[in-house]
């Protein structure tokens, strides 16, 4: 199938409220970088913290590679400043700190086999448990980003190892694939949910992550920053979400 006709069909996904989508039960979110989490599900992290109900998110990453070769933010300063914004946009979705667990993984790195990924699966797989999580959202498979695609592959190992959950993915650079491109997938199913009323709340979620929506950090050519057309799916009243199938 084409992208184009792909992600028109994503775009017409029935509309369900969050407590439809999760049953209204504990859920998990997997995010290979610090904004993931919030470009692709803040809308429902704030719907489901305003009722209280608290999901984990697990971050893959610490993003320091997003500004390679930078004298003046060095990837361990870059990463401690990601972390922060990562604190202070969860914060303003209205999530626990508590509730955000940290792999570590190193940036364009994630793992798809080897001790690495079977140790981030056992890490995640664990928070399932734990905490009884019954749907885990991921990065989409297709996504142009090999952290995306490893993070999918980690989330697909996780659902082996716990058959009952649910399994959905956001799309985040598959947004921007080249609509005329072939997408080896089946006709999607999943839902799409109105985050009108917490939109405002994920704008300014969106906005503390300083390091990749403006120019805060200019000393690098191979810099990346988000611009007007790459966060504009984003921005809008809906987030969408893909069925992954078994």
């Amino acid at each position: 199938m084409k992208v184009g006709r792909y992600l028109e069909l994503v775009r017409e996904l029935p509309v369900e409220s969050w407590r439809d989508l999760t049953h209204g039960r504990p859920f998990l979110i997997i995010a290979p970088h610090p904004d993931d989490e919030t470009l692709g599900t803040g809308g429902l992290i704030a719907l489901a913290c305003r009722e209280s109900q608290n999901p984990s998110l697990v971050l893959v990453t610490d993003g320091t590679g997003s500004h390679p070769g930078s004298r003046s933010h060095p990837p361990e300063r870059l990463g401690a400043i990601r972390r922060a914004e990562l604190g202070e946009a969860t914060r303003i979705l209205g999530l626990a700190s508590q509730s955000v667990h940290y792999l570590g993984l190193p940036d364009t790195a994630v793992p798809t086999r080897g001790p690495n990924f079977e140790r981030a699966t056992n890490a995640i797989s664990d928070l399932v448990q734990q905490n009884g999580a019954e749907t885990v959202f991921v990065t989409w498979t297709f996504d142009p980003h090999c952290d995306h695609q490893a993070a999918a592959l980690i989330a697909e190992r996780v659902r082996d190892r716990h058959p009952g959950i649910r399994l959905m993915s956001y799309p985040i650079w598959g947004w921007h694939l080249p609509p005329a491109d072939e997408v080896a997938a089946p006709q999607p199913r999943g839902v799409r949910v109105d985050i009108s009323s917490v939109m405002a709340v994920k704008h300014r979620a969106i906005a503390a992550h300083v390091s990749q929506m403006t120019d805060l950090i200019a000393d690098t050519p191979e810099g990346f920053r988000f611009t007007e057309t790459t966060l504009a799916p984003f921005l809008g009243p809906f987030e969408y979400f893909i069925e992954v199938p078994s």
